[in-house]
């Protein structure tokens, strides 16, 4: 009876004792500010590489397939090039803190949110080109299933981006925090 007296003197001070420390270990979610104005988002597919990808369930014509894929083929060549910029800004230098940032720093965040903007709104008007060339070669019900496509695409893309977005404020890796946060609320 003595020695389990003794083992709760000494165990219950040390678990008081290294609840607090603990602590420290818990979700990263504050061990810096994320700004979300410096995520590069995903870019959803493309109405005419969609089409293509699910041809048969859109029931294409060859002639029809033959055409939106020479207009993937454009869209494509004038699109990589921003594919490109956007893939080299999203895996890009990050400020630790982007609370504390010097002139040279925020000048240089200037200039990569400036150059996302301009690849967004390149892709976003090759897209709309595309996606009027496309829409006018389908029927009505083409057109209502690609539609589908299109915003399930653009679902996927959010996602994606908001998963980045996860990553960087609670840490990637799909640690217990973000399986905890995955969990249904009550």
């Amino acid at each position: 009876m003595r020695h389990l007296a003794r083992f709760f003197a000494l165990a219950v001070p040390v678990a008081l004792l290294a609840a607090p420390a603990g602590a420290q270990y818990g979700p990263r979610q504050y061990a810096y500010a994320h700004d979300p104005s410096l995520d590069v988002p995903y870019v959803a597919q493309s109405v005419a590489a969609l089409a293509v990808r699910f041809g048969g369930d859109l029931q294409l014509s060859q002639h029809q397939l033959d055409v939106i894929q020479s207009v993937r083929q454009h869209q494509d060549s004038v699109s990589a090039p921003f594919l490109r910029t956007l893939d080299s800004l999203r895996n890009g230098p990050r400020p630790v803190n982007p609370l504390d940032l010097s002139q040279e720093q925020r000048e240089s965040i200037a200039q990569q949110k400036a150059a996302t903007k301009a690849a967004l709104d390149a892709l976003h008007h090759a897209d709309t080109e595309a996606r009027a060339q496309v829409m006018a070669i389908l029927t009505p019900d083409q057109q209502a299933k690609a539609s589908r496509l299109e915003s399930d695409a653009r679902r996927v893309a959010r996602a994606r981006t908001e998963r980045l977005a996860d990553e960087a404020v609670y840490g990637g890796g799909g640690g217990s925090w973000n399986r905890l946060r995955s969990l249904p609320e009550n």
